[in-house]
């Protein structure tokens, strides 16, 4: 059983397990809470800003009832070019505040939102190897992009605008009871309805957002997984299947999103409807009162029904942020299960600051993948000298491979431990350790940079003359200088524009650069051929040479080149 197959046994996705590890409410706003603070003198001055925005808004039917009143009704000339210059001075003060609204407002959410991003990256990076086994690349995306830009949205935009629509709102249904209080009443009887209307579509809309962010993952992981083996699937003449599964992927996404948009709609669309019946309900109404002697006045009807037609912004912000508070919910706890997953730290109380040396002890040794009917192995026992060249070799599947990341501690033994000088791996900092012991394993990792930049990765700090000399002891020279750029040739998305056995050369420099105490090829050279495989050995022993340095591979080799042969077949339950 392969290590993936193994892993997908342990059950749902673990940020799918109810309630499992999922922090609380106010542990979620404290974490929101430390993005937002170093930004609360820029939201102060975008709140500022919002406020004098509001005011020159009101103040515009105002002005519009004294041009009408005091100004065409009266036959006064000087008194509409008034009302009109102080008309044009709020509309010319409204664009300069909005554009310093902006141009502050953008600036903070961009830095909110990068600082939950780069908080979450790092938090994800520290998770250990089996969270990535069973978790969809899109899933991951989709939880670093949409789902945290929802939070960062509503915890800044969000807030704003809904102080910005409460002072327009209150300030309007104040200046609407001065205005008429008849009429006022009469608007206050459709917004009850309204709310009413609201209180049915509400829970609908939540349910149908989770349903759409999951069945958008769905595809996003679909298209990343399929993506990342393109050849697979031509090479087994998979192409109309693979699309008939996107397109049962997009029916199911399509059928959620009508829902949603559906009752999405509803819940924008009534609101409308009520305001413009009480616009109607606004003229008609004050039309026949005036007729009928009452005192109101043209200019205090036009100002009203004005005044009700601002009061459809903030009441539609008001609605359509509690539509994206609906989707912000389902966002965040996907963000906060993400978070709540532990983080591989070092277990010991007493962390080494160092890398220790000495002999690899290996002590009554057992592990077992999550879910897995038997262990990789059980009571493994066995040491390798400090220095020494040790041939670690085996069948394919008895855990040579699974040993080599319990030495790397990217998975924690569940008996007996792993001794380096004395001094047990789980007390050390998994940064020093992994700094200490390099691995080059059989699927090298590269990165879309040049050869250069992909051998100093382990090393950033490293000088040109060092990463020459790596190259050169790996064999990474040879092919570097068939390019017109050399080392510093790009090598595109994952190394693309190499073969496996050049990707393989370039991993085992950039462990060479590192220097480490204890190097480990885990069939890191299967690719290259026989003579070339011996002669990267041979400079390795030359380039390392005091360093323990450990081949693990099932393939035959030169026994002569090792110090020692460890049969770990006859030492592992396989």
């Amino acid at each position: 059983m392969s290590r993936t197959e193994a892993l997908s046994l342990a059950g749902a996705h673990p940020a799918r397990a109810p309630g499992a590890g999922r922090p609380e409410g106010g542990g979620s706003y404290r974490w929101l809470g430390a993005f937002v603070r170093p930004e609360a003198p820029a939201l102060a001055a975008v709140l500022l800003l919002s406020v004098l925005a509001v005011v020159a808004g009101l103040a515009q039917p105002i002005l519009t009832r004294t041009l009408i009143d005091d100004g065409i009704l009266a036959r006064d000339p000087a008194a509409v070019l008034r009302a009109g210059a102080w008309m044009v001075g709020l509309a010319l003060a409204a664009l300069a505040i909005g554009f310093a609204c902006r141009r502050i407002h953008v600036a903070a959410s961009a830095r909110m939102l990068h600082g939950m991003r780069e908080a979450l990256f790092a938090h994800v990076l520290a998770l250990p190897p089996d969270f990535f086994a069973r978790t969809p690349q899109g899933d991951l995306l989709a939880r670093l992009e949409g789902d945290l830009g929802e939070v960062q949205r509503f915890a800044v935009d969000a807030l704003l605008s809904a102080i910005n629509s409460v002072l327009t709102l209150v300030g309007t249904v104040v200046l609407l009871g001065l205005l008429s209080p008849q009429l006022a009443l009469f608007l206050a009887v459709l917004m009850a309805v309204n709310a009413v209307v609201l209180a049915w579509v509400r829970p609908r809309i939540e349910t149908l957002s989770r349903q759409v962010r999951d069945a958008g993952v769905a595809v996003s992981s679909f298209l990343v997984e399929k993506l990342a083996a393109v050849r697979c699937v031509q090479t087994h003449a998979a192409e109309a299947r693979e699309r008939e599964r996107l397109e049962a992927l997009h029916h199911g996404l399509r059928e959620r999103m009508l829902a949603a948009q559906l009752y999405g709609y509803l819940g924008g669309a009534f609101p409308n409807l009520v305001l413009s019946l009480a616009v109607i309900g606004i003229f008609v109404g004050g039309s026949l009162a005036m007729l009928g002697g009452d005192p109101l006045t043209l200019g205090t009807l036009v100002a009203f029904a004005t005044y009700v037609q601002r009061a459809s912004a903030p009441l539609h912000a008001l609605m359509g942020l509690y539509l994206q508070w609906q989707r912000v919910k389902v966002g965040l706890a996907r963000v906060n299960e993400l978070r709540a997953l532990p983080v591989a730290a070092p277990s010991g109380t007493s962390p080494s600051a160092s890398m220790p040396k000495g002999d690899i002890v290996v002590s009554g040794l057992g592990f077992a993948y999550p879910g897995a009917s038997r262990p990789a192995f059980s009571d493994l026992d066995m040491v390798i000298p400090a220095g020494s060249r040790v041939w670690l070799r085996g069948p394919s599947g008895c855990g040579k491979s699974t040993f080599i990341d319990l030495l790397h501690r990217h998975f924690a033994p569940a008996r007996g431990a792993i001794s380096i000088g004395g001094v047990d791996l789980r007390t050390l900092d998994p940064a020093v350790l992994r700094r200490g012991i390099a691995v080059v394993s059989q699927e090298a990792v590269l990165f879309s940079a040049s050869l250069a930049d992909n051998i100093r990765y382990g090393r950033p700090d490293a000088t040109p003359p060092e990463v020459e000399r790596a190259a050169a002891a790996a064999g990474v020279a040879e092919f570097a200088a068939r390019f017109p750029y050399g080392l510093e040739t790009a090598v595109g998305p994952r190394g693309a524009s190499l073969s496996g056995g050049e990707r393989q050369r370039v991993a085992l420099a950039r462990a060479l650069l590192m220097a480490p105490a204890v190097l480990v090829i885990d069939e890191g050279t299967s690719s290259l051929d026989g003579a070339l495989e011996l002669r990267a050995l041979g400079a390795i022993d030359a380039l390392l040479p005091t360093a323990t340095r450990i081949v693990v591979s099932h393939r035959a080799l030169d026994g002569a080149a090792f110090d020692r042969i460890i049969d770990f077949g006859g030492r592992a339950s396989c």
